[in-house]
């Protein structure tokens, strides 16, 4: 086992996903999505086990995850670490230019700058996207919530226009992930090159 160090919230581990002990082994794509979501977004990632009263704190708050604008935090817990990783990432290209620097994208746990309409779309977009993420990473569609399990009312949720937009980033990071991944692109008809945060 790797040696665990401190990273200033909680203290570096292991990703379940490259656990030597788990058996049978996962067989997620969890290197090549930890060096595309640094490429993609300049940001960095860190795993980290959480103790005391960390979980409460900022970035995490109650969540396993959090973002404090410069990284993305992955705390351990039953979750698997590569659907969460490529959560956070989905939020970062879904948010706006204006909030991927703030701390878990305005949206909260923490300071929150939308309203429930907005939050709503942007979280179902966000899982949306992830869906059409994960086979890349290998990421079961088992682990992956439903798109409506994080929002306020689902009635303030336009699905088609979140499946529009999604679908639009989708095919934006595509070359990006083609170069990570080493893999022949998908098919991208309609794939231009707006900013991934443009509706």
């Amino acid at each position: 086992m790797r040696a665990v160090r401190p990273t200033g919230k909680g203290r570096e581990r292991v990703p379940c996903c490259l656990e030597a002990s788990r058996r049978p082994a996962c067989g997620t794509r969890w290197a090549e999505l930890r060096v595309w979501a640094s490429a993609a977004t300049g940001k960095g990632v860190k795993v980290v086990a959480l103790e005391g009263d960390e979980q409460g704190k900022a970035p995490f708050f109650a969540q396993p995850v959090g973002f404090d604008g410069r990284a993305f935090h992955v705390a351990a817990d039953y979750g698997c670490d590569t659907e969460k990783l490529l959560h956070e990432v989905c939020h970062w290209l879904v948010a706006p230019k204006e909030r991927r620097g703030m701390m878990n994208y305005g949206l909260g746990p923490g300071p929150r700058d939308m309203d429930d309409v907005t939050s709503d779309n942007e979280e179902v977009t966000v899982m949306l996207l992830e869906r059409k993420l994960a086979p890349r990473f290998r990421l079961a569609d088992s682990k992956i919530a439903r798109p409506d399990y994080n929002v306020a009312n689902k009635r303030n949720v336009d699905w088609a226009q979140c499946e529009t937009r999604a679908e639009a980033i989708a095919q934006q990071v595509e070359p990006s992930l083609q170069r990570a991944l080493n893999q022949p692109a998908a098919p991208a008809a309609g794939a231009s090159g707006r900013d991934p945060a443009t509706p």
